[in-house]
């Protein structure tokens, strides 16, 4: 059986600090000061949680403990978290505390199954942790200034439901994805179990597939499984 792993360590570093946030400890809320920390300790969590030796031995980046890879990873953080207190400040974009703790608390739940590249978009309570204030058909720099989630390249616009014709990766609403090729539209995200043809339709970013098929099943991913 062939497993298909798609992205990189980069993106789930990306991933966790855009969309989730993370929980101060023993709090319900965090602020954006400890945003980039904590978010690279959710992230280091499940790396070393769900990769084997052999693979972080893979990424330096990583470190020799969980305890060095959050010292090497917060710096890596806090480049993306400045640009959104940037936003923060200048009153685009409002960041929700408690919903970005309830997000932390959800992605360490998450069993191996999920990898470390899922789309956070997924994962309950990480929507929404940075909510836009700017209104569709107004400039925009990125999906978490604007109060409907997407920045198209025209300003804030609204995003497509099921069935309707997608151009970017975020342009459909909550619970969809956008295959992002001529034609496109907008489809249900599968949950783990459910068949796939592409890692990007699945939830957890792995679509496995068996030797010789073109359709598979969400599943664990190749990498960073917890096996």
């Amino acid at each position: 059986m062939q497993r298909t792993f798609a992205g990189c360590v980069a993106t789930a570093m990306l991933v966790a600090l855009v969309g989730c946030g993370s929980s101060s400890s023993g709090g319900s809320t965090v602020a954006l000061t400890d945003f980039a920390s904590e978010s690279a300790k959710a992230t280091c969590a499940r790396i070393y949680k769900c990769c084997d030796a052999t693979e972080r031995m893979g990424d330096s980046t990583w470190g020799a403990t969980e305890m060095e890879c959050v010292t090497m990873q917060t710096p890596v953080v806090a480049t993306g978290v400045a640009t959104l207190q940037a936003g923060v400040d200048a009153g685009k974009i409002t960041y929700h505390g408690d919903r970005a703790s309830k997000c932390l608390a959800n992605i360490k739940a998450l069993s191996c199954d999920w990898g470390i590249t899922f789309n956070r978009r997924y994962v309950p309570d990480c929507l929404h942790v940075f909510d836009g204030t700017v209104a569709n058909g107004t400039a925009c720099s990125m999906d978490e200034e604007c109060m409907s989630g997407f920045c198209s390249p025209t300003g804030c616009a609204a995003r497509a439901k099921a069935g309707d014709a997608c151009t970017a990766p975020t342009g459909c609403e909550d619970g969809l994805y956008c295959p992002v090729s001529a034609g496109d539209h907008c489809l249900a995200a599968k949950a783990l179990g459910e068949a796939c043809e592409v890692s990007t339709s699945c939830q957890n970013n792995s679509c496995v597939i068996p030797d010789g098929q073109t359709a598979g099943t969400c599943g664990a991913p190749m990498m960073c499984n917890g096996q």
